[in-house]
């Protein structure tokens, strides 16, 4: 390489470099480093990102649920509310509004069993709103209609997972313990267990229900052995439930004297106490005072049906009617005030017109797509009213198809088919409901009574049933079962297909003395049953009066 002196030139033109380019370039490539930078802290996301969609909020959900509540389908209300509550958790209107129809929805459940459930799940709600906002006089009053209605459904309650109780046991000569008395026990905290002591040939503790089937119970980590004869005085937190109704309605009152809602719902808690004349006034004020206000008050249905139920309550059944129907103006679409209005008209005796609003019942859940039972279960009982058993056994059929594993609809369509002389069908059906039936007597049952067997959609049908049906347990809403099924298999005494019958038929009578042996209906009705498996067999082959197989009617 020569070197001659020259200056080197780098560039072509051998211009000098633009300085305020240099500047520009240094700006944009440490904007560049910044905005590297906060993508990867995520304070800017990076380009070309799909678009966010909006995000429902709380608001959203609660609309969609006043929708569903105006058109009739309290669950998908309750579905969207709980949504609500799930986007803001401190939200104690949420929580109210939720408990509310939480509360009116238990009204189309048909066992006491699928109440109490759907009641404590209102109480937990409405206790949480409470918690939330313990000044607010709304939230006392919503608290009041839960635990007013939670006591409605305990009129005798049945011992259940998670009660604590007290036992009296005995050994057996194999050593398993057999509980002789069963009973509530509100002097110790649930899980909480006392030691066991003996005194004599008895063994005596207390401890939380863990487990519990027909045969076995589980009771603070022991296993005991329940028969017949096992006494089992049932808890009755009526009164508690009342007592904190009547709280919470006083509450609401002290935060807010004028509150409308908390002096209607203090009239339904004395109406169940007992208290008429107090709960007429109350009510009665309560709607004169809403009226008095004009305009659209947000519980204006609650308030006029509260009336109505203390005016039904009274026997008041014309003006009970008429409070109805000012609360189905308000909401249309709610089935259980079209079921009150023909309740009531069924109370006049006017039965065209009860079955009239029974059917605009099943109208509105079927527009809904809601398969509820309960709309049918009421034609089905008037009809009963009526002497028309065929008709009435038919509507029981289709809300035994809506609700195929529900014990309380075989019972009542076991009774039906007892009143029928529809004997051998009606130990089929009442079996169920006294002592339940497997998936396959299930499905059996279901074909033959509910679509019969020549039906092309018997089979189809068996095969959307995968559930037993467990039994009932006595108490005051299946005791009419329990002695109907009794009195029905001490009919078949002697019948060449029922060898034996007799001994099953002295279970139930024993079961019915051990917990109604005050009852003098219960009682003569045992003794009639014993009187016949006890006496001659007339003839092998008398058999009850059988009555042709239903069929539907117009």
């Amino acid at each position: 390489m020569r070197l001659k002196g020259e200056r080197l030139r780098l560039s072509r033109t051998g211009k000098h470099s633009n300085p305020w380019r240099m500047l520009v370039y240094i700006i944009i490539i440490a904007g560049g480093v910044l905005i590297l930078r906060l993508e990867q802290i995520g304070e800017v996301q990076p380009f070309f990102l799909p678009t966010p969609g909006p995000t429902r909020g709380a608001g959203s959900y609660a609309e969609e649920a006043e929708v569903h509540f105006f058109a009739g389908d309290l669950q998908a209300a309750i579905d969207a509310y709980q949504a609500a509550t799930v986007m803001e958790p401190g939200n104690a209107e949420l929580f109210t509004k939720l408990a509310r129809l939480q509360t009116y929805s238990s009204s189309l459940l048909t066992t006491l069993e699928d109440r109490r459930a759907r009641l404590a799940e209102a109480r937990d709600t409405i206790d949480h709103a409470v918690e939330i906002r313990s000044d607010s006089a709304t939230v006392h009053a919503i608290r009041a209609l839960v635990y007013d209605w939670s006591a409605t459904a305990e009129v005798k309650d049945t011992l259940v997972v998670g009660d604590v109780v007290r036992v009296q046991a005995t050994l057996d000569d194999t050593g398993v313990m057999v509980a002789r008395i069963i009973e509530s026990e509100d002097t110790i905290e649930p899980g909480s267990s006392e030691g066991m002591v003996e005194e004599g040939t008895t063994f005596i503790f207390s401890g939380m229900v863990e487990e519990k089937d027909q045969d076995e119970w589980t009771v603070g980590g022991r296993t005991i052995v329940v028969t017949p004869l096992t006494l089992i005085r049932n808890p009755n937190r009526r009164d508690e439930f009342l007592t904190e109704a009547e709280n919470a309605a006083n509450r609401a009152s002290t935060l807010d004297p004028g509150n409308i809602l908390a002096q209607a719902f203090k009239a339904e808690v004395q109406t169940d106490q007992g208290e008429f004349a107090l709960a007429l006034d109350n009510a009665q004020q309560a709607a004169e005072a809403m009226e008095s206000i004009g305009g659209q008050y947000e519980y204006a249905m609650d308030v006029h049906r509260v009336y109505a139920t203390v005016l039904e309550n009274h026997a008041y059944y014309l003006q009970a009617i008429n409070e109805y129907q000012k609360a189905v103006e308000i909401s249309p679409n709610l089935t259980f005030l079209y079921l009150q209005i023909g309740a009531n008209y069924r109370e006049l005796q006017d039965i065209e017109t009860a079955l009239y609003y029974f059917d605009k019942a099943v109208k509105i859940n079927e527009q809904l797509g809601v398969l509820d039972p309960t709309p049918y279960l009421a034609i089905g009982r008037t009809y009963q009213w009526e002497g028309e058993f065929f008709i009435s056994a038919i509507n029981i059929e289709r809300a035994l198809k809506i609700d195929h594993g529900n014990p309380d609809i075989y019972g009542r369509l076991g009774i039906v088919y007892f009143m029928a002389r529809n004997y051998e069908s009606a130990i089929d059906i009442l079996k169920c409901a006294v002592r339940g039936c497997s998936v396959e007597e299930n499905r059996e049952r279901f074909c033959k009574f509910v679509y019969r067997v020549d039906d092309p959609e018997c089979d189809e049908a068996q095969e959307k049933i995968n559930e037993a049906v467990p039994g009932l347990e006595l108490g005051p809403k299946s005791v009419e079962y329990y002695y109907t099924y009794g009195s029905v298999l001490a009919a078949f005494y002697g019948h060449p297909d029922y060898p034996g019958i007799c001994i099953e038929a002295e279970e139930i009578f024993t079961e019915l003395m051990t917990q109604y042996s005050n009852d003098a209906l219960v009682v003569a009705i045992v003794e009639q049953g014993r009187a016949i498996c006890e006496g001659p067999v007339i003839s092998p082959e008398v058999t009850p009066e059988p009555t042709p197989t239903l069929s539907e009617s117009p």
